[in-house]
Parts: structure tokens; sequence; C-alpha cells
């Protein structure tokens, strides 16, 4: 279960917390606590601060490390002013040693606190990392919640902890005392309470849920942020675990359920869920842990054995370990075997803790080639697009994802000759990293049974959001060949931040109507190729009909732009798409080639 996500911060707080030393009827055992460096604080030492911060950490929290620069300038600009600044690590399972270690890691400039941190956060009612708060010099806690509005990307559009400092020291009102939290929950040492015995075991109901949906990519060397290999670690995140699969934010499965028949589907039931919750809602019991079955073991080798053609990335690529997370196209030339075609691909990331997905890509005009030459940087960077009308598209990889082998019979006809643009999004982690991923393509002999897939790209430009529309639909559509059958395959949408769902189906002559997508949490950072269990027949003039909607209002936490402002058709940051990309195999088809449908 990824850690990042929304939740709203409920603090059980009376208005004001008295400091002893700062309220002469305050009570006579003070609030204390020691720095990393050795130096006790008494609260009555702070009496001359216009202001004091609190900021939770965690050496377990992904978050941190992102925000670590951020927090660094925060405490450079308002220090000088008169602000007091700490970093507390209340969590039960840190140790002294791992939170210098990780102090240091992330450059961390202001004092950092592990003695005296739990009655911090228990005092101000801390319930997620990183939270901040701030008191004011009357011992007031004017300010808690988020640092910033940051979540998935690094646009930020509101700066609250910023706000909220400067409205204490210029003796203003803050005008928002509470805001949402973007971090992970805060796992304070135990209370003192009985636990009523549980039905629900970890070794009986859980674990066999989370080794089939979860540990293939919570385990060490992947992409999640934490390992789910163990009862330790089950427990250590059971918060997490229920908080994301009860909102069916993890397993990161975008399809409605039941809307098409997908491969490799990894959603959670309804009764799985239900479990989960009661489990964690009762103390998470281990069981009897000599029942529970093993956890999955994973190979770093190829899937589905030595491929037939390998390739990788020209040369590594260094990732920075701050800012927003990057999406980078890497060339690859590649050069077929006489009279083979591609009957699947296995995408192995070079380093699985910053590759979030990719997405491969064929061209043959030239044109990715020109813009990694004019890029300074290995490949080149291009937000929301290829930068080129791809010939072909032979799928992506995302956590937990198995390789793609096409039906017996089915292939990616290409020229000998072409270039695999590699499309890869990048997570930072705090720290800079080296990723070279490589591809295994499998091959067959081309003969006259292999039946060639194409690529229906269905597409509207047309796009002109107003701000604060809430609803916008984008439509677009593409008719089937008036003459013959032909099949789908695959199914991905492509669109950008402030879009929230799509839909696609298939209307036939008859008068049916077959479900072929739909996604009503939309998230440009889980796009992904989905394959049809088998193939769908499409009868002669069938009506594929597709339809996007958008929110561009200030209530869509992904909206880049605060106050919102008119969106239309663009690669940028601040532009939308609306694409659906079909593979199909037309039975008159001799090669793959990309077919343009809808208004382009």
């Amino acid at each position: 279960m990824a850690m990042m996500r929304w939740s709203i911060a409920t603090l059980c707080l009376s208005g004001l917390l008295l400091w002893a030393g700062w309220q002469p009827d305050a009570s006579p055992t003070p609030l204390q606590w020691t720095t990393i460096d050795g130096k006790t604080v008494r609260l009555s030492d702070l009496r001359d601060a216009k202001a004091v911060v609190f900021i939770t950490l965690s050496t377990r929290c992904p978050a941190v490390p992102r925000y670590a620069p951020r927090l660094n300038r925060l405490y450079e600009t308002y220090h000088p002013r008169g602000v007091a600044f700490y970093g507390i690590y209340p969590e039960a399972d840190e140790t002294l040693e791992g939170i210098r270690a990780h102090a240091q890691q992330l450059g961390l400039k202001f004092p950092i606190v592990r003695q005296g941190a739990v009655a911090i956060a228990r005092a101000v009612g801390a319930t997620h990392v990183p939270q901040a708060f701030v008191l004011n010099r009357n011992g007031a806690v004017v300010y808690s919640g988020a640092i910033d509005s940051v979540t998935k990307r690094e646009v930020v559009q509101h700066q609250y902890l910023r706000d909220a400092l400067e409205a204490v020291l210029q003796g203003k009102r803050v005008r928002q005392p509470r805001t949402q939290v973007v971090g992970c929950f805060l796992t304070l040492p135990d209370a003192d309470e009985a636990v009523a015995p549980a039905q629900v075991t970890f070794a009986e109901h859980i674990a066999p849920i989370l080794y089939a949906k979860c540990t293939t990519c919570h385990h060490p060397g992947d992409i999640a942020p934490f390992p789910l290999q163990t009862y330790n670690d089950a427990k250590r995140w059971a918060k997490e675990i229920k908080h994301y699969t009860s909102t069916r934010q993890m397993p990161p499965w975008k399809p409605t359920p039941g809307f098409g028949k997908f491969k490799g589907e990894f959603y959670l039931t309804d009764e799985e869920i239900a479990l989960i919750a009661r489990w964690v809602d009762s103390g998470a019991p281990a069981g009897d842990l000599s029942k529970a079955p093993k956890p999955p073991t994973f190979n770093k080798g190829w899937f589905y054995g030595e491929p037939d053609l390998v390739v990788e990335m020209p040369k590594p690529y260094e990732l920075d370990g701050v800012g927003g997370d990057e999406y980078r196209y890497f060339v690859i030339p590649v050069e077929l075997p006489e009279n083979k075609v591609i009957v699947g691909i296995d995408i192995q990331p070079g380093n699985r803790e910053v590759v979030h997905h990719a997405n491969m890509f064929v061209d043959i005009s030239g044109r990715a080639r020109q813009l990694d030459a004019a890029d300074p940087k290995p490949g080149y960077s291009n937000f929301g697009g290829t930068g080129f009308i791809p010939a072909m598209m032979l799928g992506g990889w995302v956590p937990g994802m198995r390789p793609i082998r096409l039906e017996d019979g089915f292939a990616a006809v290409l020229p000998r000759k072409f270039d695999l643009v590699m499309q890869i999004h990048y997570f930072k982690r705090g720290k800079r990293e080296n990723d070279r991923t490589r591809v295994g393509l499998y091959l067959a002999d081309k003969t006259e049974q292999i039946k060639p897939v194409q690529l229906v790209v269905i597409g509207n430009t047309q796009i002109r959001i107003p701000p604060g529309e809430k609803n916008y639909r984008v439509y677009a559509r593409w008719t089937t060949p008036s003459d013959r059958p032909v099949y789908a395959l695959s199914i991905m949408a492509h669109m950008h931040l402030i879009a929230r769902g799509a839909e696609v189906v298939a209307k036939t002559p008859d008068g049916r109507t077959i479900p072929l997508l739909q996604i009503k949490d939309y998230d440009f950072n889980w796009q992904q190729a989905y394959f049809y269990e088998q193939p769908i027949e499409l009868p002669p003039g069938t009506v594929i009909e597709c339809v996007g909607w958008y929110d561009n209002s200030s209530d869509n936490p992904n909206n880049p732009s605060n106050p919102p402002r008119e969106v239309r058709y663009g690669e940028g940051t601040y532009d939308e798409m609306f694409y659906i990309f079909l593979a199909i195999h037309d039975p008159k088809a001799k090669t793959s080639y990309l077919i343009p449908a809808g208004t382009l």
C-alpha cells in the first residue's frame, strides 16, 4: 500500500496549549524535551520566541524526504525572524541512531528531538507525518495540518505553514487554522489497553490477501515504500493498509470491476476489504503464524525465460533526489532479425525504487531522435505526450504487472529497423539515484498465419475548459470498418492533471453495448494499458464511443492552477488532452500501424 494519501486530521484540542513558564497558573510539571545534540529545552526557555513550530517526522515515512528541502527553506526564512523550529520523531519504534542518520541524510538544518517527542505529539494532538503545528506567543495552537498543498506534483496551490507564520508574525488571525494532511499515519507507543479476542488473524485471513495483491510491489528493491512480507511488516503499517484499501487507492487498479474483463486484475473484493478493516480494528492479531502461507519470492530474471532480443537505455540516467516527479523519454534503436515479429515484451526497470511506471512507443519518423539530440541530458523531457505520433505502442510496466505476451497468433508486425521510445515516470526519494531500464523482446517467425496488431488513437483536441467548471465533458468516437469485424485486444486512456474519469463503450449495429473501459478516479500517475482477457469481437460498423470528464475547480486537489484558469488542449502541465489508445486486429491488415480517429 503506497504511503501517500489525503486524510482529514481530526485534532482533539481545547484551542489552547498552556505552557508552563508562560502562564503563571500553569501545571508545575513543565513540558520539556532534549534535542539529539543533547540540548534540553524547557517551555519557559522559549518565552521570547515570536512563534514555535513543531513538525512531526519519521524515518519510515516516504513523504518526509520530499518535504525536507521545503522545511529547510522555511527554517532559513523564519528562524532569523524569531520563530523556533523543532522536528520531532515520536513514533514507537524510532531509535536515536536511526534518527541521527535520517536527519543527516536529509540535511535537516533545524533542531531534532527524540527524547520528549512523544509528549509533544500527544500534547498537540498529532496524528500524521509530516504534520505542522504553529503556536503563538500565548501558547495557543493557531495552526495544525499540512505544510503545503503539494500532493503528487510540485505545483503548490497553497503554502499553509508559511501563511500561518506570516499571520502570527504580523499579529493577524490565521485564515486556515486546520488543513488536510498529506502523509503517513502517526504511530505512537501503544496505550495500555486490552484487546478483545478477534476472529480475523494475519495468519489465516490477511496474509493470503497481502501476498496475492500487495507483496508483488511491497518487497525490498521494488517501487513500494515499505515491505509487506511478514506479520511485523503488516502490523507496523496496519492503519495505512486499512485506509488505502477501504478507499480503493491500493492496490492501484483503476478500471471499474466488471466493466470489461482484463488480464491480471488485482483489485480487492468488498469482502477482502472488510476483512482487512476487521483485522485492524481488532488490534491486528497474529494468529498461529506457523500456519500462515509463506511469503512469495521474487527473482530478477526474465518472466518468460531469456528474450530473443534485449535492448536498454544507451546510458544510465541520473535522477535528482528533490523536486517534482520526472517524465523522461529514452530513444533506443532496434533492428529485428529477418522475418521476425514481436509477440511479447518484458520491461525490467534498472532501479525499481524510483521507476513509477513505463510505456513503450514505436517511432519510425525520426522525430524522437531529434528531440533527444536537442536535450543535453540522456533522453528528452516532454510532459503530457511523446512529442511525435507513435507508429505503435508496445505496452508498458507498472509495479506488480506481469510482462505482456500476446495471444497465440497475434503479433506486432513492424519494420526491421525502428526506434523504441521508452517513456519513464520517475518518483524521487530525496537522494540521487541512477536507472538503466532494459527491455526484452520475444520474437516469432513471420508467417501467413500471423495476425498483425494495429493501434487506434481516438481523440479530441477541441478542449476549452472554463475556470471553475466541475464536470466538463469531452467526447470522441470511431467507427469500425463496415465490411468486416475487428478484434479489440487492449485499451489505455490518456489525459492530464485535472481529468477525473473516462468511459469507453462499443455500440454494435444490432443494438448491443459492449463495455470496454471505465475509470471513475483517473490519476495521471497511474496510466496503464489494460489487456482484455480474450479478444473482443467488434462487428462491422460498430461505433466506439468515448467520453472523458474534467474538474477545473479549486475543489480538485490535482488542479495545478490556483485560482483556476482556462484550460485548453496541449502538452504542457497546465494543458489537457483526451486520447483513447485501442489496440485491435484488423483481419485485412498485413502489418502493424497507427490508425488516427476522432478529432485529431
